[in-house]
């Protein structure tokens, strides 16, 4: 009874981060949209979006992934026996540390804004150089800013606070949405949006500090103690810091390789990244921020469970994304025309975005089930091996990237994206949790499930798609203005998105007549 309950509370704290961070990547949408009237696909877009590429990527890289997985699972321990103060004064020499490192970094890459520029995109021209670098100047504050709500979101989420670092998000959506709608009335400078997204950062940061002072966590005087568990946190954050970064480091190179590509590929790039990362953030992300502080505690009492934890996490992950990445496949193409046509986003455009995220969605369930391995690692306190298979990945990218580029411009540079930092850091980490840890990995019992899923997945989709094409010939006969915003406006998505959300229901309602049984779903 005690398990049951266990996983009703990890599904319901992840229905919960879920909700928050599905309403962010709506408003994510809804910014996309502004950003897309504001800047369109070209010269300024591509500058705008690697100069902000650097500090966002810092915060998924030093901030959300590595300084998480390596703070979490020491803080979780102190809170374990009970020790808020020593958790305190662990807390107060971690902020010093890397808030100073975040200082002095922020200041280098302010001083030499141009050459980081000619670093990561060596194929800018001079012009779009001297467009990003005010950018950067102005946006590198940024990292400051969620870095020390990251530290802070860990001490939250150690004692199973999961909302505001959840809901953060969102309100920084919020002031961006905002930021760019005052813009586009006020026909104001990219600088001013930059000057708003740091307000975002800064306001971000203040919600944690009120919550973290609310739940009586505090600044302590820095003793030997802290010292020494510091030290801990330290040698897993170097390692960290790679493993937990390639898909960031990934999408640096592809910058870089896409510099040279056409104006707007980066820009491209970026907007079908962003779809993929929907359901991304919504699950995934969700899902394995709740397993880690879960995985933390199970693997002190009982190392060989996290086996079965492992194999129920990708059966559920397999059950959400691969329906998902099939039907965002499908309405690709509607995605970026509805949303995004325009003197602005030709339809050219629209046509080489749709091939980019199919060829990110082939590597969504492979994307989404890292994160949960690299949780794993991380509750076990190993942090070499994922650092290893992570360097590993990226130089198998450069060389995908150099073949798929000549092929297939933008869209290759994805799909080396899919197939390194995808599926081939999948299957080492696999290998590697298996050899080094004696992991049982079910292989036998996914595949069998995967199989019973497949047969489930091409009945429903199959009627479902004809559904969606009866729908289509009805909405087509109404007046000509109604047919035309529900076919080819953002009507589209009024009766096209109950469609995908009723597909969804129907293959959790059917999954016991196909033998589909998951874990954390019975």
């Amino acid at each position: 009874m005690k398990t049951i309950l266990h996983k009703k509370s990890i599904i319901q704290k992840t229905l919960q981060v879920s909700c928050s961070t599905f309403m962010s990547r709506i408003l994510g949408i809804i910014r996309e949209y502004f950003i897309v009237k504001y800047l369109g696909a070209g010269v300024v877009s591509d500058a705008f979006f690697t100069a902000f590429k650097i500090p966002n990527s810092l915060r998924k890289i030093f901030a959300e992934g590595a300084l998480s997985a390596a703070f979490i699972p020491t803080f979780v321990s102190i809170i374990h026996k009970e020790d808020r103060r020593n958790a305190n004064r662990l807390m107060s020499l971690s902020f010093l540390f890397f808030e100073s490192i975040v200082l002095i970094l922020c200041t280098l890459v302010m001083w030499k804004a141009e050459l980081v520029l000619r670093t990561i995109a060596p194929g800018f021209s001079v012009e779009q150089i001297k467009f990003a670098a005010p950018y950067l100047r102005i946006l590198m504050p940024f990292i400051f800013f969620i870095s020390s709500s990251a530290l802070l979101a860990g001490a939250l989420q150690s004692v199973n606070h999961f909302f505001v670092p959840a809901f953060s998000p969102v309100l920084l959506n919020i002031v961006f949405v905002s930021a760019l709608i005052v813009c586009l009335i006020k026909q104001l400078p990219v600088e001013y949006l930059c000057f708003f997204i740091l307000l975002g950062g800064l306001t971000q940061f203040l919600l944690h500090i009120v919550t973290y002072f609310k739940l009586h966590f505090s600044f302590d005087c820095i003793d030997t103690y802290a010292w020494k568990t510091f030290k801990d946190v330290l040698k897993k954050f170097i390692p960290c810091t790679i493993a937990m970064s390639v898909m960031e480091m990934s999408l640096f190179i592809d910058t870089s390789f896409a510099s040279y590509l056409p104006p707007g590929s980066i820009s491209l790039l970026r907007y079908a990244n962003r779809f993929m990362g929907i359901p991304l953030g919504v699950f995934a992300v969700a899902f394995s921020t709740i397993l880690l502080p879960h995985f933390s505690r199970v693997s002190t009492y009982a190392p060989k469970r996290l086996s079965f934890y492992l194999l129920e996490a990708a059966k559920l992950i397999l059950w959400v994304t691969l329906p998902v990445a099939l039907m965002m496949g499908f309405f690709g193409e509607k995605i970026f025309s509805t949303l995004f046509l325009s003197k602005k986003f030709t339809f050219t455009q629209v046509v080489e975005a749709h091939s980019i995220l199919i060829a990110f969605l082939i590597g969504l369930f492979f994307f989404s089930l890292n994160k949960i391995i690299l949780n794993v690692y991380y509750a076990r306190h190993s942090t070499l091996l994922p650092t290893i298979v992570a360097v590993i990945a990226t130089i198998i990218n450069i060389g995908f990237n150099i073949l798929l580029m000549r092929i297939w411009n933008a869209t290759g540079l994805a799909l080396a994206t899919s197939l390194s930092i995808g599926l081939i850091q999948t299957i080492l980490l696999l290998i590697f949790v298996r050899v080094m840890f004696d992991f049982r990995l079910y292989i036998l019992p996914f595949l069998i499930f995967g199989a019973r899923y497949c047969v489930q997945l091409v009945i429903v989709l199959t009627f479902m798609t004809g559904v969606y094409y009866v729908s289509e010939k009805f909405v087509a006969v109404l007046p000509s203005v109604l047919a035309n915003f529900m076919l080819i406006g953002l009507g589209y998505w009024l009766w096209v998105g109950p469609l995908c959300i009723i597909s969804m229901l129907i293959l959790f309602y059917t999954k016991e007549l196909f033998a589909v049984r998951l874990y954390f779903l019975d």
